[in-house]
């Protein structure tokens, strides 16, 4: 059983019972934005309520726990709220009144059609320009999720992994919300978070990005491969499973995906992996994604990565595995 909402702005949002998405980020950072363009100045806790009508969150979501979806929705609205904030494209006044910043009104000013805009709410604002272009100075550090648990603070460390967001793959979202303690309890990889220093507050850290690293056994059929490909892998005669090195998960913050390069991710992804190597040995790398997903795979070729192989999994997804090829 599928079902759909119906936004009051272009794009549809599919769901079903066992796997509900809530809107992107950009969508609901577009809609925030329209709301407090519309009012001018309005309360936190009144764009709330606005959005959440918007979205049709009370009357759609045909499911066991509304409640706790719509508690979903709002932390998805706080963050994007934050972000907005982060990026000086909105304020507060000292009343709690918040409003689109003088920076955010040039930018709108340049970018939306001047007549007819305010009839046209229905147009969904593009933003991206901005939030590239604005200058947001990370600082970047490297934590292993095992060091991230021994901070103390229980609450912060729940918000942090809460602001994680990644529209895209849902998969990716709900493993740094619900699953990476499990993985991790478990031994199955080995996760690390990339905290930027410069922007935490007594809330949360701001998560950057993250990936996980595993060792597991890649299957392969030599007949499909050339010889070359048999050499560089040190293949023996017959041998159809090698020991190694796999980058299990690695995933941008929607928040900062304009502002942090994916490249950081996979430096930090396969200098942890050499210093494997160094000490255990061994010589494959590989990673899978999604065979349809065009631009995620020529992002890995472009930073060293071959195809190798595509396969259909048991959830009735064609991913494409790919070795990197500089070790």
């Amino acid at each position: 059983m599928s079902i759909t909402i119906f936004l009051n702005f272009k794009g549809l949002v599919t769901l079903s019972e066992q796997n509900i998405k809530l809107p992107c980020f950009e969508t609901v950072i577009s809609q925030i934005v329209k709301n407090i363009y519309r009012v001018e100045r309005c309360r936190y806790s009144d764009l709330e309520t606005q959005l959440i009508e918007d979205f049709e969150i009370k009357s759609t979501f045909l499911q066991e726990d509304p409640d706790n979806k719509i508690l979903e929705f709002k932390e998805e609205i706080y963050w994007v709220f934050k972000y907005l904030k982060l990026t000086q494209f909105i304020e507060d006044d000292p009343d709690g009144l918040i409003f689109i910043s003088s920076k955010g009104m040039e930018f709108l000013s340049r970018c939306l059609p001047e007549d007819g805009w305010l009839e046209n709410l229905d147009h969904q604002i593009t933003l991206k320009n901005y939030f590239a272009s604005f200058e947001l100075e990370l600082d970047p550090v490297i934590v292993p999720y095992g060091k991230f648990m021994q901070f103390g603070d229980e609450v912060k460390v729940k918000n942090t992994l809460n602001s994680f967001c990644c529209s895209k793959d849902p998969d990716i979202h709900d493993f740094v919300r619900n699953k990476i303690e499990t993985f991790e309890d478990k031994s199955i990889c080995r996760s690390y978070l990339v905290l930027d220093r410069k922007y935490n507050d007594n809330e949360n850290f701001y998560i950057l990005g993250f990936f996980s690293l595993a060792l597991k056994i890649l299957y392969v059929d030599q007949k499909k491969l050339t010889r070359k490909q048999k050499k560089d892998m040190n293949l023996l005669k017959e041998q159809d499973g090698i020991p190694s090195y796999f980058i299990a998960q690695l995933g941008k913050n929607d928040m900062f995906k304009y502002n942090f390069k994916g490249e950081y991710l996979l430096n930090e992804a396969v200098n942890i992996i050499y210093k494997c190597i160094e000490m255990l040995g061994g010589n494959i790398v590989w990673l899978e994604a999604n065979k349809e997903a065009d631009y995620v795979i020529n992002f890995y070729k472009d930073y060293g990565f071959i195809e190798l192989q595509s396969e259909l999994q048991e959830d009735e997804l064609k991913r494409t595995q790919l070795r990197f090829c500089q070790i």
